[in-house]
């Protein structure tokens, strides 16, 4: 566990209700299992009080998509690229640096964390700016970052081969004849890009880890010292470093492997994490690229010699396994001014072979002091956390205290106190091909036979605030969730104005053994009368339906995301009106759903966006009766919602296939005459992703649910509710609760409603 070493930073307030996703509790004696509880498996699992309030930029490494989401797990932004990725930015103007895989193969160099590519894409998803380079000689890989003159600072591996590995004196025998029988260097390369023409760009500094070399196999060869004089030259590498044992890369031409670059604007100095020889190097990047090269100059007088190094005293015979302090790391970073703990250096170390046999990860807070040593500051990870990633990963500050964590491996990110609680927790759903659907866990992935590897691996995640400047101006509207969710059946759920308590069962036949009860939340955020009109939508894209009402005192629609009693959500409408009545409905196709109003009076129709903004261009229908009430559904499966009317005088349905106030693709249909007090109900009650209708008679409390649009009443299913109720009904997906096959024959449901089958009719052409 983490040990607390300092007070954490005020959290900065939120406006807006976190939403935990956690249904209430299902009353009655089934006592059946909430599923979607049980079967999750992706998305956000966590958000609790202490949280730091922002948006977290990730991307699954085998992905072509970079995600931005909330903290309530809702999407707000999103690019696509051509490729998966390894390190992903978000730049100060709102577009992204981002380290992108071009195919196999193009790149010539084919160890694990191969990039090729650098790319800058704006917020509005188009591509400004790439470079690539991956020839015989050099490839990128791994991490490239935005300096603060606008230039890129990236690594790349650096093509040796066997005489001229030899030639450094590197052991013969230490060369892999079953890889490629190379040696890779590291070079570090500062990329001025040519923003004016999209691509390419002028290398203005560079370094090279060959020029900085020791070596105690060939007194005939450069850089030699007497074996027992290497542990005097921590500033320069042992060529014939390389490791061996648990987590060692079998790629052992890949010789340093660098996963991670970092600067210091202050210092001007970098960090790089060498995954092979576990340590953490610092470089002083003040150098002319002709003093990098050498042992002298820049503010250090070191050249390009290591200024200081920390991990394993073995790799330059200072120590031995035992007291080995990383093992294989990643994201070495300083952080970064304003934030608790700023000038340490923060970074995640793997920890795949501990010293003591045992394998477990830690994220170290450290602050360097002589070669080979640190202060560790805080620390968080144990033996018995079950925390573990032995590859990629990462580990970031946040300004108030906390620290957001990514075990890569699994697409785990989740953000802790200081004092080791996890206050957020989120699993990527992207993997290789698609997304993850609510339920299914990500395959997994074999990389160099690393234990516990799955396809939705992500190389690293970063959170920024709300006051960062790449969202200045900008909107940042959650949508819908990543990760997708089976489709589930429409059943009917009541809504009692006098109580402001939602009965929301999960069984199509009527049975109360599975009913979601909502009550008024503890703390209520408005008082509503019971003329506020009751709507039920997917309005966070879940695929699980939301509860909310229509205040026509106040002209905005309260709608309570979670379904926990409490508003998250106020969207006021200009100029709407009280007797205006509520719709709901995926207008576009995209995400969930959006709200409409139907104003009887005008007989028109208006559609808005979950902000209150037009969503669709309104439309008025012929002059029509008041008393007529209006439905939203998908009624030809094409995966939008459009509108429809019911006349209860003449008991007949309107379904439009359009929005658009066009009547070219209308269904119409009457059922036996009815009373006018039945209500219209909208859904999909056999799941094949086409809404029919229904209607309820609150006399006998009634439900009939048909799963035709044709006037049929050959597919039905009828059942009455046990006990009186005064409540009006709503029809949703409470939750993933498999609906039993219940229909009704055409003989018995004569017997109870006196339909007669042989008068429904249905009209593709124009409303009579």
């Amino acid at each position: 566990m983490a040990t607390p070493t300092r007070a954490a930073c005020s959290r900065m307030k939120s406006t807006r209700k976190p939403s935990r996703r956690v249904r209430p509790a299902l009353a009655g004696v089934e006592l059946l299992e909430s599923r979607l509880a049980l079967a999750q498996t992706v998305g956000l699992f966590v958000n609790a009080p202490g949280a730091q309030e922002g948006y977290t930029l990730f991307n699954a490494t085998l992905s072509p998509k970079t995600h931005l989401i909330d903290t309530n797990g809702q999407e707000v932004h999103a690019w696509t690229s051509t490729g998966g990725t390894t390190a992903v930015y978000l730049q100060e103007d709102g577009s992204i640096l981002r380290n992108t895989m071009i195919p196999p193969a193009q790149r010539v160099f084919g160890s694990n964390g191969s990039t090729g590519k650098i790319e800058i894409i704006d917020w509005n998803n188009k591509p400004v700016w790439s470079y690539t380079l991956a020839d015989s000689r050099y490839q990128l890989h791994h991490d490239a970052i935005r300096l603060p003159n606008g230039n890129v600072l990236a690594i790349a591996w650096e093509r040796f081969s066997r005489a001229e590995a030899i030639a450094m004196g590197r052991n013969p025998a230490r060369l892999n004849p079953a890889t490629n029988n190379e040696l890779w260097g590291e070079a570090i390369l500062e990329i001025k890009p040519d923003l004016e023409k999209g691509t390419g760009g002028t290398i203005v500094w560079e370094w090279h880890l060959t020029d900085h070399l020791v070596q105690s196999f060939d007194a005939g060869k450069p850089n030699y010292v007497r074996p027992q004089d290497l542990a005097k030259y921590p500033h320069r590498v042992n060529v014939n470093f390389v490791p061996t044992g648990l987590g060692a890369d079998t790629h052992i031409a890949d010789w340093a492997h660098f996963n991670a670059i970092a600067y210091n604007a202050k210092t001007d100095q970098i960090l790089v994490s060498t995954r092979e020889f576990s340590e953490v190097w610092m470089i002083d990047h003040s150098t002319t690229t002709a003093q990098a090269a050498g042992s002298t100059g820049g503010k250090s007088g070191k050249g390009g010699d290591l200024v200081w190094r920390y991990g394993n005293l073995q790799t330059w015979n200072a120590g031995t396994a035992a007291n080995q302090q990383l093992q294989w790391q990643h994201n070495i970073q300083w952080i970064a001014d304003g934030l608790p703990g700023a000038g340490n250096l923060l970074l995640f170390n793997n920890g795949w072979g501990r010293p003591d046999g045992s394998s477990w990860s830690s994220v170290m807070e450290i602050k360097p002091t002589t070669y080979g040593k640190a202060t560790t500051v805080w620390s968080y990870g144990s033996p018995k956390a079950g925390f573990f990633s032995p590859i990629i990963s990462g580990a970031q500050r946040q300004p108030n205290g906390n620290t957001l964590i990514c075990e890569g491996v699994k697409g785990n990110v989740f953000e802790v106190t200081p004092a080791g609680k996890t206050v957020w927790r989120y699993v990527s759903p992207d993997i290789v091909g698609g997304t993850l659907t609510q339920g299914a866990s990500a395959p997994p992935l074999n990389v160099s036979g690393t234990p516990g590897v799955f396809t939705n691996l992500t190389f690293r995640a970063l959170k920024y605030t709300a006051s960062s400047p790449a969202f200045a101006g900008r909107t940042l509207t959650p949508g819908k969730l990543v990760e997708k969710y089976p489709t589930f059946f429409s059943t009917v759920g009541f809504y009692d104005p006098s109580s402001r308590v939602w009965s929301l069962n999960h069984h199509a036949d009527g049975t109360s053994t599975a009913v979601t009860q909502v009550k008024p939340g503890i703390a209520p955020q408005v008082s509503l009368t019971a003329a506020a009109l009751p709507l039920a939508g997917d309005f966070d894209g879940d695929g699980v339906t939301s509860t909310g009402v229509y205040d026509g005192v106040a002209g905005s629609f309260r709608l309570d995301f979670n379904n926990d009693g409490v508003a998250d959500s106020v969207v006021p409408i200009t100029g709407a009106k009280a007797w205006w009545q509520p719709i709901a409905g995926n207008w576009d196709g995209v995400g969930g759903d959006d709200l409409g109003l139907y104003d009887p009076v005008s007989h028109t129709f208006r559609f808005y966006t979950l902000q209150g903004t037009q969503a669709s261009a309104p439309f008025v229908t012929p002059a029509l009766p008041a008393n007529w009430r209006p439905l939203a559904g998908d009624w030809n499966g094409d995966g939008k919602d459009t509108v429809g009317l019911y006349d209860p005088l003449g008991h007949t349905f309107y379904l439009n296939d359009k929005i658009d106030g066009s009547i070219s693709a209308l269904t119409i249909f009457k059922t036996p005459k009815i009373p006018a007090t039945w209500v219209p109900l909208a859904g999909d009650w056999n799941g094949d992703k086409k809404d029919t209708v229904g209607l309820y008679d609150p006399a006998t409390r009634t439900v009939y649910l048909n799963n035709r649009i044709d006037g049929s009443i050959t597919n039905l299913v009828v059942y009455s509710l046990p006990v009186s109720i005064t409540a009006t009904p709503v029809a949703g997906n409470w939750g993933s609760f498999p609906q039993p096959k219940a229909a009704v024959s055409p003989t018995l449901l004569a017997a109870a409603v006196s339909f007669d089958p042989t008068k429904p009719k249905t009209s593709l052409s124009v409303r009579p």
